[in-house]
């Protein structure tokens, strides 16, 4: 029954102690008679987003017009790593973060070293940012978070943001009125991809066979095009400035 317990606690169920021990008894009933507690298929459950909950602690990229800053928890995922190369696949509207040395010619500093630990840098690109707005047709007086995920490459561990999954912020917070204190306040207005709009999240199925295609990224696909969607990469150097041939 330990484990039990344990597995309740993890999926963070809280329940008094007259629930488990009539869980226990259950349990010890069905052993003694020898049979299975009921099975229940997962068909027809929804996921919701990850995005939903909190996500301090989480890897995390924010573009706004002109600038983009990885969060300091993506930072500390590849500790002692300073430079990335950003590029970005246009089929698959995802930016993929790869650790990389000063001598690639498109690595950018993603963090820097400040009292002894690594903290995360603002990178400022009005050409780049811009072409990622204009691929994802986002809204520029707005700011965008996405979470990141990681990913194993050719190139070992990266991360990887899925741009559809964005969360879009409005310019300025809205003011209502508390109901209990009746004084005016102020909160971040914030909107979730429309497949959302009418469900919780994806389908069980969808959920686990995504997370299990999602485990090897394919870097070639940032830099081939494909049948019948380019899928060029769009890095820039250490000047904030595209590397694209006009």
């Amino acid at each position: 029954m330990e484990n039990t317990n344990e597995t309740l606690q993890n999926q963070g169920e809280v329940i008094s102690q007259k629930e488990q021990e009539l869980i226990a008894q259950l349990v010890s009933i069905r052993k003694e008679q020898k049979q299975n507690l009921p099975f229940e298929t997962l068909d027809g459950y929804e996921v919701p987003p990850r995005t939903q909950f909190s996500m301090l602690k989480k890897p995390a990229v924010t573009f706004k017009i002109t600038k983009f800053e990885f969060n300091c928890a993506a930072v500390r995922l590849f500790s002692g790593i300073t430079l990335v190369l950003p590029t970005f696949n246009r089929a698959k509207k995802r930016l993929a973060a790869i650790p990389c040395s000063e001598e690639e010619s498109a690595s950018i500093e993603w963090s820097r070293l400040k009292n002894d630990v690594y903290i995360s840098k603002t990178i400022t690109s009005p050409d780049y940012v811009e072409k990622i707005f204009e691929i994802m047709k986002w809204d520029r007086t707005c700011r965008y978070k996405i979470l990141g995920r990681l990913a194993q490459t050719e190139r070992g561990l990266v991360l990887i943001f899925d741009c559809e999954e964005a969360i879009k912020f409005a310019p300025q917070p809205l003011e209502y009125v508390d109901k209990r204190t009746g004084q005016i306040k102020k909160r971040q207005v914030k909107y979730y991809p429309d497949e959302y709009k009418y469900k919780i999240g994806k389908s069980y199925s969808d959920y686990v066979a995504f997370h299990q295609q999602s485990l090897f990224e394919n870097l070639d696909e940032y830099t081939e095009t494909t049948e019948g969607a380019k899928a060029d990469s769009i890095p820039i150097n250490e000047n904030g400035e595209t590397n694209e041939k006009q």
